[in-house]
C-alpha cells in the first residue's frame, strides 16, 4: 500500500504574486491524480502539524521561533527569495509532520512505501537558514527521527531536485549514518554541491555529489544515475531510502535546463525502488522538493507514484499502467502573468550566474 500524505492547508502558505513556488503546485498534482483514477488507489492521509519541539531536532528553538514570529498578515522575505506569510507557519509545521508520519507508519510496516505532496519544499533549509523557497528541511528531519527512534541504522537520502540539496549536506555532512546522494545542474543555485564535497570525520564518503551538464540528454542523465545509485546503494545498503523528489530537472521547468521527461522520473523511481526491495524490505519515502512547470510537474508526480503504487501492491494483483503523455508545447512555456515572467526571468538568471567559491 501506498501512503499519499497531503493537507489543503498547504495552499495558505501565500508566496505572493508571480512567485515560482506557488500553491497551484499542489492544485495542479491533485487535480491530475483525480483526473487520471491514480489518486483512488493510494492511501491518502492528512499530516497533523509537527509542534515546534520535533522540528527543533535538526534546527535550533531559535531559528524554528524566528521563523514563528516572521509570520505575519503581510508577506515578509526570509532572503530574496524566501517568502513567509500569515499561514506559513502552520503549512511548514504540516510538511514535517506529513514526512514524520509518513516515515513513522512505513517503518512500522503499515504502508509499503509513501509519498508527501507537501510546501513548502526543504532541502535548501540549513540548520539556521531559511532559503530557496524552504523553511525546515522536511527530508532531514524524516532521516533523523528513524535514526533517533532506531527504526534505522543507515539512511539513503537521495536528491534529483535540479538544485543541489546544500540544507541536507550541512545537516549530514559529519554524519556517517545519514548517506546524502545528490543529482544536480551545475553549474546553478545554490552553488553547492561540487563533487569534491564528499563529507568529513565521521561522515567522509557519506556525501556524493554527481553534477549534470545544462541540457545533457535524458538517456545519459539516466545512465549517470543507475550507475551511481547502484553503486552507492551496494556500498553502503541501507535499510531506509529517502527521496529528495523535485521535478524540475523536467525539460519544460522554466528555472533550469535539463532534459528529462516523465518517463525518465519513472525508470530513476523504478530504480530506486527495485534497489530498496533488496536492503531495505521496499521501504521508501518521497517527499516533495522543487517542480515549476504545473503540466510537467503533475505528468511526472503521477509516473513517479504510478511505480510506488505498482511496487506496493499484493502479490498476484494486476495493476494498470496509464499513459501519461504531455502535449506538444515549448520546453519554456510563457509565464502567466507579468509578474510571474519577470520573477521566473530573475530566478533563471540567478541560477546562471550565482555560484559561491
Amino acid at each position: 500500500m501506498t501512503g499519499f500524505y497531503y493537507h489543503p492547508d498547504f495552499l495558505q502558505h501565500d508566496t505572493g504574486d508571480g512567485h515560482p513556488e506557488r500553491p497551484a503546485r499542489l492544485t495542479a498534482i491533485m487535480q491530475h491524480l483525480e483526473t487520471t483514477g491514480l489518486l483512488a488507489r493510494l492511501h491518502s492521509r492528512q499530516p497533523e502539524s509537527a509542534p515546534p519541539a520535533a522540528i527543533a531536532t535538526v534546527h535550533p528553538h531559535g531559528y524554528v521561533e524566528w521563523v514563528q514570529q516572521s509570520c505575519g498578515p503581510r508577506l515578509h522575505m526570509l532572503d530574496s527569495d524566501t517568502v513567509v506569510s500569515q499561514h506559513s507557519m502552520r503549512a511548514a509545521q504540516l510538511a514535517v509532520g506529513a514526512a514524520l508520519a509518513a516515515v513513522d507508519q512505513v517503518s512500522a510496516g503499515k504502508l509499503r512505501n509513501a509519498f508527501c505532496a507537501v510546501r513548502p519544499p526543504g532541502h535548501h533549509a540549513e540548520t539556521s537558514t531559511a532559503m530557496g523557497f524552504c523553511l525546515f528541511n522536511n527530508v532531514a528531519l524524516a532521516a533523523d527521527w528513524l535514526i533517533r527512534n532506531q527504526r534505522a541504522e543507515k539512511v539513503l537520502i537521495i536528491d534529483w531536485d535540479v538544485h543541489h540539496g546544500n540544507g541536507t549536506q550541512e545537516i549530514f555532512y559529519e554524519r556517517g549514518d545519514v548517506y546524502f546522494l545528490s543529482f544536480h545542474e551545475w553549474p546553478l543555485y545554490p552553488g553547492t554541491g561540487r563533487e569534491e564535497e564528499t563529507g568529513s570525520g565521521a561522515g567522509r564518503g557519506c556525501t556524493r555529489n554527481v553534477t549534470i551538464a545544462p541540457y545533457t540528454p535524458e538517456a545519459d542523465y539516466l545512465d549517470r544515475f543507475s550507475a551511481v545509485v547502484t553503486e552507492v546503494h551496494e556500498s553502503f545498503k541501507p535499510d531506509f531510502v529517502l527521496i529528495s523528489a523535485g521535478f524540475d530537472a523536467h525539460h519544460r521547468d522554466p528555472l533550469a535546463h535539463l532534459r528529462l521527461t516523465e518517463t525518465g522520473f519513472a525508470r530513476m523511481t523504478e530504480l530506486v525502488l527495485d534497489l530498496a526491495q533488496s536492503s531495505a524490505a521496499g521501504r521508501v519515502v518521497s517527499l516533495l522538493e522543487g517542480g515549476y512547470d504545473l503540466n510537467g510537474l503533475a505528468h511526472s508526480v503521477a509516473a513517479h507514484l504510478e511505480k510506488m503504487a505498482a511496487a506496493a501492491a499484493p502479490r498476484g494483483r494486476p495493476t494498470a499502467t496509464p499513459r501519461f503523455v504531455l502535449p506538444a508545447a515549448s520546453p519554456r512555456p510563457e509565464a502567466n502573468s507579468i509578474g510571474e515572467r519577470r520573477t521566473l526571468l530573475a530566478h533563471m538568471l540567478l541560477d546562471r550566474t550565482q555560484i559561491t567559491t
